[in-house]
């Protein structure tokens, strides 16, 4: 044992192993991993909450006459008892990291299931016995039928919870910041709740995609990481025009942007929540230089996208910007 020598008031010596502090340090991270799990404590939903967030988000209030009448069964007010909901998360070659991913989130005490969505036609799925994780009663594995991106967008049948947490392969988000966003979307169950916003700034046809940080505000939630209502899945896969779809699966881009107009489309409101909170870190094997987000032209094609999608929903969808901050 190493040991420090320190001196107290009196100047009496005395020796502090470095074995005791790292057994300190060792129940300090332990107590903090421990804290994630505790129970994210979330005010409830007031009616004065509306008339606080019109003022940042002149866009806020639903269409609930509209919604009812649409065929999907999303609802306008807040959930009660809803205290589970499915991770759904989809693999392609990430064959390193993704066992990491699923030990990650399964075990959460509010994750009803993990659906993981094998994209990959070359290598076969792994099952609940080859994964080898704890909780792996929870795992559902589906073997997609094609690597098309929008098939992360599906109601598939292993999914059993109206709240869907939908999570890229490569973003492992504390329990407790999980949590928070899932006690935020159940006040707001017509939108999408997620950790990171994306502003578009300029005027129409000018606009450009762009970082949430230059104007302070956003437009858009990115479901890279971000809870919705499993209807909006069947929605998406029902309504998402054929050409636009193929264009996605070509390009390998654009389905969230999608997704965000479909929403606002279907609640004619704002529909995006912004909580801000999502300290996430990245698998231990995971590799981002082949990425599609790296590319040098990532954000000009983006750009491209939001300026089709505002072409093609011109009548239906409202674009506003929103600077609400949701807790």
């Amino acid at each position: 044992m190493i040991g420090l020598l320190l001196y107290n008031r009196k100047g009496a010596p005395l020796v502090v192993g470095l074995s005791i502090v790292a057994i300190g340090l060792t129940l300090w991270h332990q107590s903090k991993y421990d804290s994630e799990k505790v129970k994210v404590q979330v005010t409830d939903f007031r009616p004065n909450d509306i008339e606080k967030y019109e003022k940042c988000d002149k866009a806020f209030r639903p269409d609930s006459v509209a919604m009812s009448q649409s065929g999907y069964n999303i609802p306008v007010i807040p959930y009660g008892a809803l205290d589970r909901f499915t991770v759904l998360t989809m693999v392609f070659n990430r064959f390193q990291s993704y066992r990491e991913v699923i030990q990650h989130y399964i075990c959460m005490p509010f994750v009803d299931r993990l659906v993981l969505l094998w994209a990959n036609q070359e290598v076969d799925p792994p099952t609940r016995e080859s994964v080898n994780v704890s909780c792996s009663e929870k795992l559902f594995v589906h073997r997609l039928k094609s690597a098309a991106l929008t098939r992360r967008f599906a109601n598939f049948p292993e999914i059993q919870t109206d709240a869907v947490f939908n999570v890229d392969d490569d973003k492992l988000i504390p329990a407790g910041d999980v949590q928070h966003a899932f006690e935020v979307w159940k006040k707001y169950p017509w939108g999408i709740v997620g950790y990171e916003g994306r502003c578009c700034t300029g005027t129409a046809p000018n606009w450009s995609y762009g970082p949430y940080h230059i104007s302070r505000t956003y437009r858009l939630i990115l479901t890279s990481a971000a809870f919705l209502h499993r209807e909006y899945l069947r929605l998406f896969d029902e309504k998402c025009p054929a050409e636009v779809r193929a264009d996605i699966d070509r390009n390998k881009n654009c389905e969230d942007i999608l997704m965000n107009f479909l929403v606002r489309e279907h609640c004619k409101c704002s529909g995006v929540f912004y909580v801000g909170s999502g300290h996430f870190r990245f698998p231990k094997h995971i590799q981002h230089s082949g990425d599609l987000s790296h590319k040098p032209d990532h954000n000009a094609h983006r750009t491209g996208c939001v300026k089709k999608f505002l072409n093609l929903y011109s009548k239906t969808v409202n674009f506003t910007a929103s600077k609400c901050l949701y807790v």
